[in-house]
C-alpha cells in the first residue's frame, strides 16, 4: 500500500477544482506564496516546498492547508446543531479508514471545528450541509471531558 504524498501537479479542469476544494476553505487564501509556486510549476520551476501532493487514500492535499476560523457556537446554538445532526455517513471523517479520515485537509478542518465547538458539515447526499454525526460524537466526547 503506497503511504508516500508526492507533488501533485493538475492538468486542465484539475486546476480550478484542485483551487476550490484547497485554497478556497483556507486562512491563508488571498495571502499564500503556495498557489503562485503550483502555477509557476506549470512553466517547469520546481515544485513549491509545502505544496498540493496527492493525500494516499483521499486525493489532493496541500501541505501548508490551515482551515479557516469556524464560528464557535455556545448554549442553545450548539446543542441545536449537536441536537440536528445526521448519523454518520459512510464516507464520514470521524470513521477510520474514510476518505475523509485520510485527508490531511478534512482533518484540520475537522479538528478545528471539533476544538472550537463550530460545526462540521456532513459532505454526502442529501445530508450535506448538516451538521456531522461524527462531529457531534467528538464534541460530546470533549465536553464530557471537560465537565
Amino acid at each position: 500500500m503506497n503511504t508516500e504524498r508526492i507533488p501533485f501537479k493538475p492538468l486542465g479542469e484539475e486546476w480550478q477544482e484542485s483551487f476550490d476544494m484547497l485554497c478556497g476553505m483556507c486562512r491563508h487564501l488571498g495571502q499564500c506564496e503556495i498557489i503562485e509556486g503550483m502555477i509557476e510549476m506549470k512553466d517547469g520551476t520546481p515544485w513549491p516546498q509545502g505544496g498540493w501532493v496527492t493525500d494516499p487514500g483521499a486525493g489532493i492535499t496541500c501541505l501548508s492547508y490551515k482551515p479557516k476560523p469556524v464560528r464557535i457556537l455556545e448554549g442553545q446554538e450548539l446543542e441545536d446543531a449537536l441536537n440536528s445532526a445526521v448519523p454518520m455517513c459512510g464516507g464520514c471523517a470521524a470513521r477510520k479508514g474514510s476518505d475523509a479520515s485520510k485527508s490531511l485537509h478534512t482533518q484540520r478542518d475537522f479538528n478545528a471545528a471539533v476544538k472550537r465547538q463550530g460545526v462540521f458539515a456532513c459532505h454526502e447526499g442529501a445530508n450535506h450541509g448538516k451538521p456531522c454525526g461524527g462531529w457531534c460524537n467528538a464534541v460530546r466526547r470533549q465536553r464530557g471531558a471537560t465537565l
